[in-house]
C-alpha cells in the first residue's frame, strides 16, 4: 500500500487491464484508505519460495513446469516494450490448480528494445532462480543433460532473441500444460506451518472494558 496519486492508481489499473495475460494474478479491486492505495489480487496458495523449503527434491519435470510459464510471461512482456522491476521466487506464485502466476505487474517499467542491456536484469534474475532450484536438491543430485545444457544456455544469454531461443530449449519437452504442478502445491501445503508463539502470562497486561488497563485493586 502506497502514497500515490489518484490518477497515478488510474494509471496503473488502466496499464493493468491492457497487460491481460495468463500469468498475472487478476486484479479483483482497489480500495483507498486516505491517500494510499491497496491492490486487492486473486488468491493464490503458495510461492516459489516456500516449495524451495520442502525437505524433498523438486522432481526436474516441475522445474520446467515452473520455468515455462515464467519465460512465455517474460516473452509477453518483452513483446510490450516492458519488464518487471524485480523477478525472485517470492514473485512465482503457485495456484490451487497448480498453475503459475507471476506477481509485481503493477511496477512493471517501459524499457527500450534496443538497447543492447535491456534484459541484463532479467537475465540475471532468472539465473539466481535456477541456481536455487538445483542448489536445493543438494549438490549430489543428478540433473539430466537438458536441464544443464538449458543453464548453459541461459548463462549465455543477453538479448531478447537468446529469451526466444530458451523458450523452444529441449529442456521444456515435458512440460505437460497448465496444471502440472498440482501434486507440488498440495505437498506445499500439507509441510508449511505457522508457528505462534505466546508471551508469558504473567507478561501479559490485564485489561478491563475496551482494553483499558485495570488499575491496581488498594483493597
Amino acid at each position: 500500500m502506497q502514497a500515490v496519486e489518484r490518477s497515478a492508481i488510474e494509471l496503473c489499473v488502466q496499464m493493468i487491464d491492457r497487460l491481460a495475460h495468463r500469468s498475472i494474478p487478476r486484479l479483483l479491486d482497489v480500495f483507498q484508505y486516505a491517500d494510499r492505495f491497496l491492490l486487492v489480487w486473486e488468491l493464490f496458495e503458495c510461492t516459489l519460495h516456500q516449495a524451495l523449503v520442502l525437505s524433498c527434491h523438486i522432481a526436474e519435470s516441475d522445474v520446467a513446469q515452473i520455468l515455462w510459464p515464467v519465460l512465455k510471461f517474460l516473452q509477453f512482456l518483452r513483446g510490450q516494450s516492458r519488464e518487471l522491476a524485480s523477478l525472485t521466487p517470492r514473485d512465482i506464485l503457485f495456484t490451487e490448480e497448480g498453475e503459475i502466476k507471476i506477481a509485481g505487474i503493477e511496477n512493471s517499467r517501459q524499457v527500450d528494445p534496443s538497447r543492447a542491456d535491456a534484459m541484463a536484469s532479467t537475465f540475471n534474475a532468472l539465473r539466481s532462480i535456477l541456481d536455487k532450484i538445483m542448489l536445493k536438491n543438494g549438490s549430489k543430485f543428478t540433473w539430466s543433460q537438458e536441464i544443464r545444457s538449458f543453464k548453459s544456455a541461459l548463462a549465455k544469454s543477453t538479448s531478447a532473441r537468446c529469451l526466444n531461443n530458451l523458450v523452444q530449449h529441449t529442456f521444456f519437452g515435458q512440460v505437460t500444460g497448465e496444471g502440472g504442478l498440482k501434486i507440488l502445491v498440495e505437498l506445499v501445503n500439507r509441510t508449511i506451518f505457522h508457528e505462534i508463539t505466546f508471551p508469558p502470562e504473567d507478561s501479559l497486561a490485564k485489561t478491563g472494558p475496551l482494553g483499558k488497563p485495570v488499575e491496581p485493586s488498594t483493597t
